[in-house]
């Protein structure tokens, strides 16, 4: 059993949103996009991001400051994606693709998915289905308090 299999229809929606709009934002130009993420709230509602590039920072440095920024969210938070562009290598094949790392809080894991494309004459075409990549360590490691206190529990 995959991560994939313990999480829920409602983070799943969550996660091909993020992937649909990673593409879309790929689809923008031949430069990496800026990383975004949604967080979904227990209303259903989600909101999105974005982690703009400082100057002289590259793409790497932002991802692990979005990252950092994630570890800690708003109570009421259920799920979130953090999402971005870049490579993947697959049956010996590099690739671009878009990538969304999802974590559903109450799991003590989250997951990646990429999704390949290719760009030919400008237009972005997505390769195949979106592939799991990885089981990794939890986004979110604590909540915080209605009172604005963080629980760093993971």
């Amino acid at each position: 059993m995959t991560i994939w299999d313990e999480t829920t229809d409602s983070t799943k929606e969550l996660v091909f949103t993020a992937l649909d709009y990673a593409l879309e934002n790929a689809q923008l130009s031949d430069q990496p996009f800026t990383p975004f993420s949604f967080a979904r709230r227990e209303d259903g509602t989600a909101t999105l991001t974005r982690f703009a590039v400082s100057p002289g920072a590259d793409v790497p440095e932002t991802i692990d400051a979005a990252r950092e920024y994630l570890a800690t969210a708003e109570a009421g938070t259920t799920a979130i994606t953090l999402a971005y562009d870049g490579y993947t290598t697959y049956e010996g094949e590099r690739t671009a693709a878009v990538f969304v790392e999802a974590h559903q809080l109450d799991l003590d894991r989250a997951l990646i998915l990429a999704q390949r494309y290719l760009r030919t004459d400008g237009e972005l075409q997505p390769l195949g289905n979106p592939m799991l990549q990885a089981e990794v360590a939890p986004l979110v490691l604590g909540v915080e308090a209605s009172d604005g206190a963080s629980d760093c529990g993971a």
